[in-house]
């Protein structure tokens, strides 16, 4: 892509990068492109790209690794059998040890949300045993030699009873007409079968079961026309509908059986399915947007792979104003872009997630931003593994670098010391040594900086041995704007709360600011403050204003001593409402004249059908473009609910203090169960940390069999 208008590109490890991420190469337009790219273990390199542009915005995340690199392994990982769900976070928790890593992660396979909740729609080997296979699936697999391809994977599957075989269609997966199905421990405790078949259990096999492998066993028991045969953890169960249940019909307890398993590509230690194949050697794969595959853009998880490296990227989307997603196409052009020869997508939407350690990271942490709000239990993940030892420290970072302060104000700077490796070490509070620019202000051993009383520019230099990091200064004199953090204030009398203020300048950039350097005045007769900065309430219950001054600029909050019932939205308006919705239709409107009103002149009308196609968890979202801010410490949230009957689910979010989402639960799950009107709310924690941020209200319905379509209204 030709860049017309501006890039920025900010190295946070100053050392050679030798990254074959290349630039966006699409059509030429005029774009804003901010690119963040950093070392996060060996020979592996995390980027996040900030694109804007008239097609527009997105929010991409990659990590490339070298295949073949020293002390780098690629494996898959799942929650520990063929069937549940664990996140991507908790899958690489047990890879994480003194002698090994996970530094980076993406979500696997597409999965069934129905019964058989977690099992991947496609084939799924684990350190070569099979967890699932179909009879063709496309993978990102890696051999035992640490080979990595994106390739279709054929299932080559026999039954064999004396002379007699028959294919094996799938293994843990569901039986379908006339197939023969293998189910292993893996699956869970029974083949949640009908009873439209015969199966038979085999005993005293030597397991897991794995590729190129033939197994002898002796029937232990024939279940005919019964519903789900329980799987011995020594054993495995094969069972058949029609022509295959005719197969298994002349065996007996004691009669002999075996069956081998094999696939197209040998050497197969692990394996993760995806669809569509995206991109096949070097060329765009067509008609993309009719792979079976929700179309347009949406948030996308892929794999690809490039001369001997492996590539995982996310598209974050459904954020409107952050990153609109990709669709499949768009998704398939930008890896061609980056110069990937074969590539493959991955499930998406709510399930798409990448963590990894950023340098200062002592583990992984989720890098994008999950559609839903939350990292999503999935099926299987794509892991990279390092295992380079911990060593000696070598690199010395400010995890900022740079800042704004204000005269007279003091600031410990965070700084982290990683190994060779990019492993995050500890080291003795003493062995860093802190120098400051001649009269910038005077730092303590310990860190702590405190500016001088003049404006001025320099900088903080740490040193560990011949290593060193800086951290450019300003010292400012004066503010061009103060911002008070506590957006309303409401208390009981007596009650206590530290005042929180931020500068800034012209720029609009953040001056560090300590409270003592701020003028406090109190309005109203409603409380004191004193030099800190933390106000008291007074006895009378009134309102009134507390300002914050520095020289000739103030800002202001207004204040109640007395906690009365306050409305934070009444619905009169759309403009600060909009409608979202995961696997269903919604609209919204205001009510109008004869519609159902609790307070005011309307309510919101909410139209929404959760009856798609599409399986898994529908919700119909009323989001708040702007979260509402909620004043003090509220005990609970609520609102006036007008029901159908319809026993769905009404939930809500919102931020606390510390940017936390939290989930609240207004009805427990089918517990929208009423007509009419009726009033409902969620208990806010009493060790919340405040201030708390309405993000969005909405209905959900997890079951497949209680979607439902409808009007409700909320007031």
């Amino acid at each position: 892509m030709k860049l017309r208008k501006k890039s920025i590109r900010v190295l946070s490890l100053l050392i050679a990068l030798s990254m074959l991420l290349t630039n966006l190469v699409f059509a030429q337009e005029e774009i804003v492109l901010k690119e963040n790219v950093q070392q996060i273990g060996p020979h592996t390199y995390y980027k996040n790209i900030n694109w804007i542009s008239d097609k527009g915005i997105f929010n991409i995340n990659v990590v490339e690794t070298d295949m073949k690199g020293e002390y780098i392994r690629i494996e898959a990982s799942d929650n520990g059998k063929a069937t549940g769900t664990s996140t991507v976070t908790k899958q690489a928790e047990p890879k994480n040890s003194v002698d090994s890593r996970v530094i980076a992660a993406i979500n696997g396979d597409f999965f069934y949300t129905n019964s058989l909740r977690g099992l991947p729609i496609g084939t799924t080997i684990i350190d070569g045993e099979i967890r699932k296979a179909v009879e063709e699936s496309t993978v990102f697999g890696v051999t035992y030699d640490g080979e990595c391809f994106i390739d279709k994977l054929k299932l080559n599957a026999v039954a064999k009873i004396g002379k007699e075989t028959y294919a094996i269609s799938a293994v843990n997966g569901p039986r379908r007409e006339n197939q023969l199905i293998l189910y292993t421990p893996s699956f869970g405790n029974t083949t949640n079968t009908n009873g439209m078949g015969i199966e038979v259990v085999i005993k005293g096999l030597e397991l897991p079961v794995k590729a190129k492998s033939e197994y002898k066993g002796v029937i232990a028991s024939v279940l005919n026309e019964t519903d789900a045969a329980e799987i011995p953890d020594d054993g495995v169960v094969l069972s058949g509908h029609g022509l295959a249940a005719k197969f298994l019909s002349t065996l007996s307890q004691g009669d002999k059986i075996s069956f081998t398993l094999d696939f197209n590509i040998d050497d197969i230690k692990y394996a993760v399915s995806g669809l569509p194949r995206l991109i096949e050697k070097g060329n765009v794969v067509p008609d993309l947007d009719k792979a079976g595959v929700p179309a347009g853009r949406n948030p996308r998880t892929a794999i690809g792979i490039k001369e001997g490296k492996v590539i995982m990227l996310t598209v974050d989307g459904r954020k409107k104003g952050f990153s609109d997603g990709m669709s499949l196409t768009e998704l398939a052009e930008y890896m061609l872009s980056l110069g990937i020869e074969d590539a493959l997508n991955l499930d998406g939407g709510g399930s798409t997630t990448m963590i990894a350690r950023k340098q200062g990271y002592y583990g992984p942490r989720i890098v994008n931003l999950p559609s839903d709000g939350y990292e999503r239990p999935i099926a299987n993940s794509v892991q990279i593994i390092s295992d380079a030892p911990l060593s000696n420290p070598k690199y010395i970072r400010f995890e900022r670098d740079s800042i704004k302060i204000f005269a007279n104000s003091s600031y410990t700077p965070a700084l982290y010391v990683m190994d060779e490796y990019f492993n995050r070490v500890n080291i003795g509070d003493d062995q860093v040594k802190f120098t400051v620019s001649k009269d910038l202000g005077k730092i303590e051993d310990s860190g702590l900086f405190t500016a001088g009383k003049k404006a001025g520019t320099g900088f903080i230099e740490g040193a560990l041995g011949t290593e060193k990091s800086r951290l450019n200064v300003q010292v400012f004199d004066k503010v061009a704007s103060l911002k008070i953090l506590n957006d309303y204030i409401s208390l009981e009398p007596g009650e206590k709360v530290q005042m929180q203020v931020k500068a800034y300048d012209e720029t609009g950039d953040e001056i560090i600011i300590d409270p003592s350097a701020i003028n406090w005045v109190v309005a109203g007769g409603i409380g004191t403050i004193d030099k800190s900065g933390v106000f008291t309430a007074g006895n009378n219950l009134k309102d009134g204003r507390i300002v914050a001054r520095v020289n000739s600029t103030e800002a202001y909050v207004d204040a109640r001593v007395g906690n009365l019932p306050i409305v934070l939205e009444g619905f009169e308006s759309m403009d600060n409402i909009e409608i979202k919705s995961v696997r269903a239709k919604a609209t919204a409107t205001t009510s109008q004249e004869g519609e159902p009103v609790v307070l005011g002149s309307s309510a919101l009308k909410f139209q929404y059908d959760m009856k798609t196609e599409e399986t898994g968890t529908s919700a119909a979202y009323v989001s708040f473009k702007n979260p509402i801010k909620v004043p003090g410490k509220p005990i609970e949230i609520g609102f006036w609910a007008y029901g159908n009957g319809s026993e769905n689910w009404i939930r809500g979010t919102y931020l606390n203090g510390a940017g936390e989402r939290k989930i609240m639960n207004f009805t427990s799950q089918g517990g929208f169960n009423w007509d009419g009107w009726k009033y409902v709310y969620a208990e806010i924690p009493k060790d919340e940390k405040y201030p708390i941020s309405i993000e969005q209200i909405y209905i959900a319905e997890p079951t497949e069999e209680k979607k439902s379509a409808g009007t409700i209204y909320f007031d």
